[in-house]
């Protein structure tokens, strides 16, 4: 684990494109999340979506993706069995912005 593969996951574009989808299935899913200040920013278009979730997630599963990368994995940012759906949603959900509208 170093601070290198958290900066390369946070700029993984795969992990990246994951992220945002996850965050537009919260804001327009989830009324807990979609009804908050950030979650209009985001269903409006003008939310910083990776800015806000991508150090965060790469934090949270730093060790995953290290080990993906040190095993060879040419696309740990993509690969759901590295860092699958749940544990993006869950990051998500936990470093989701206070606020309310």
């Amino acid at each position: 684990m170093s601070l290198s593969s958290i900066n390369q996951a946070a700029h993984d574009r795969a992990l990246q494109d994951r992220i945002e989808a996850a965050t537009w299935k919260e804001a327009i899913a989830n009324p807990t999340f979609g009804d908050t200040d950030f979650g209009q920013n985001v269903l409006n278009s003008s939310a910083a979506i990776l800015q806000t979730f991508s150090y965060p997630v790469a934090v949270d599963y730093e060790a995953e993706y290290d080990s993906a990368l040190a095993g060879g994995n040419p696309d740990p940012g993509g690969d759901p069995t590295v860092i699958t759906d749940a544990n993006i949603s869950a990051a998500i959900q936990a470093h989701w912005p206070d606020g309310t509208p």
